[in-house]
């Protein structure tokens, strides 16, 4: 009996048991049920939402922003000191599947706000440092000025297509009050060692690597004076070799107030005594050929950086605008190094020399003048710079340049006694500072700046009442100097 009872228990526990597993099945069936259904209703979303990437390149996908300006950092737009860390900044992308080995298009943003808090103690000279404002005038005061004008924006590119890569550079300021181009230039690969670029750039005939960094926008004489142009420029690289041709607009850039570099103004002038002027007009110069400029550049093992580079450029008169046609031409060259002193300091020098070597050379008034008889006559000018900058620590960097700019003695005094204007005969200058910049998103400088120029004060045209030269009177040789200080912080986005 005792037996029966426990078979009957038994079968009863194990119904039990299989009603329970039954229950647990049922349920675990409904539980993947309701996620089937959720799955199902997510794929009818996605699949009734339009394709976000139906417009972009076969094999890529969606858009990206990165921090940083890495992707265009091997292609170095900058000159020294002027660089925004590669790490500021934001990178738009397309980026690639895994069937794609780099991105279709990239395209950085970058620049900076600077400030600059400016004590003049002898004379006002400007928001850059002028060379040219310096004057003997014992009448001048110190003067204290700030300003945010150098402040920069710049857009770069880089695509990767089927006949080589493309390149873009677009950067402006507002110096003068008003947002400023500096660049719009364009790059093509044509070949792995040959590129094509076109539009407004750094002159070719410009050393990159030659200078220091300074607080002043301006920096030291010596360097090059007008330094952007409207061009078209051939680069052949291969490996740390570099050879560049270029034509480029004859006049400079016209944004930084230059003009053909003739000097061809109208003479006004008078007799002595009475109010009886007359004009000899000049003004018939014709631009009718371009610049041809060169460079050779070398980066040696070590860090050290070796340039040479010339300019031939012709000025011009034309008869159908008036007076006599005539033309001269103006020729410079230039050889820069940089020596690297045991990985803690960089001496940078260069020297450049031309006759009619105008605004290639920060320093020069003109590269030439058209004289009484309606010759064009070419002003030779020499340009001498030596900088080292030195790291003190991590985060803070000690710069120091010394810049000589002089001009033919003869040439400057004939030119400025006919046009009755200031023009230099000899500029120094000195930079002096310390650059801290303890983050990647900011940098402070503070600089001292002397300089010290000579000058001719032309003179004026003597003539009687038939208008006919009688006299000619001399101008005079003047002499002044001046001292500046300067803050400038950079803010880097």
């Amino acid at each position: 009996m005792s037996n029966t009872k426990w078979l009957r228990r038994a079968l009863l526990g194990g119904v039990a048991v299989s009603v329970m597993a039954t229950g647990a099945q049922a349920d675990e069936l409904d539980a993947l049920k309701a996620q089937l259904e959720a799955l199902q209703a997510r794929v009818n979303q996605l699949e009734a939402q339009p394709a976000a990437n139906s417009q972009l390149p076969e094999g890529a996908s969606f858009i990206t922003f990165t921090r940083g300006t890495e992707a265009t950092a091997d292609w170095n737009t900058s000159r020294v000191g002027d660089a925004v860390p590669s790490d500021r900044g934001f990178t738009i992308a397309i980026t690639p599947t895994a069937d794609l080995p780099a991105p279709v298009h990239e395209v950085t943003v970058s620049g900076y706000v600077k400030g600059d808090v400016i004590y003049d103690f002898n004379q006002d000279l400007g928001n850059a440092f002028s060379f040219t404002a310096i004057t003997d005038d014992p009448d001048s005061a110190e003067h204290i000025r700030l300003h945010a004008e150098q402040s920069r924006f710049r857009i770069k590119s880089r695509s990767d297509t089927s006949i080589g890569q493309i390149r873009t550079l677009i950067e402006g300021d507002f110096w003068g009050g008003d947002f400023r181009l500096r660049h719009a230039w364009g790059e093509w690969d044509m070949t792995p060692n040959l590129t094509l670029g076109v539009g407004r750039y750094w002159r070719n005939f410009m050393s990159l690597i030659t200078g220091i960094s300074t607080v002043d926008f301006n920096g030291p004489i010596g360097l090059i004076g007008t330094s952007r142009n409207n061009q078209v420029r051939l680069t052949y690289h291969d490996g740390p070799m570099e050879f560049a041709v270029s034509i480029e607009d004859p006049t400079g850039d016209s944004s930084q107030g230059v003009g053909n570099d003739l000097l061809t103004s109208a003479i006004v002038a008078g007799t002595e005594g009475s109010s009886i002027t007359t004009s000899f007009a000049f003004a018939n110069a014709s631009d009718n050929l371009p610049d041809l400029n060169a460079r050779w550049q070398y980066s040696a093992p070590g860090g050290w950086e070796f340039l040479v580079s010339g300019v031939l450029r012709n000025f011009h008169t034309d008869g159908d605008l008036g007076g006599n046609g005539d033309s001269a031409l103006g020729w410079a060259v230039q050889g820069a190094m940089n020596f690297n002193l045991g990985d803690i300091a960089t001496l940078t020098t260069s020297v450049m020399y031309g006759d009619g070597i105008g605004n290639y050379l920060y320093g020069s008034s003109y590269g030439a003048y058209v004289d009484l008889d309606g010759d064009i006559k070419t002003i030779e000018g020499l340009g001498v710079f030596a900088g080292l900058s030195f790291d003190v620590t991590e985060a803070t960097t000690f710069n120091v340049g010394w810049g000589w700019a002089k001009m033919n003695s003869s040439d400057t005094r004939k030119a400025a006694d006919l046009y009755g204007q200031e023009l230099n005969r000899e500029i120094m200058s000195v930079h002096a500072n310390i650059m801290w910049q303890p983050v990647r998103e900011m940098r402070l400088g503070w600089e001292v700046i002397w300089a010290d120029r000579k000058y001719r004060d032309g003179g004026h045209l003597v003539l009687n009442e038939e208008d006919e030269i009688i006299d000619q009177a001399s101008g005079s040789n003047e002499h002044g100097d001046a001292w500046r200080a300067q803050f400038g912080a950079w803010f880097f986005f």
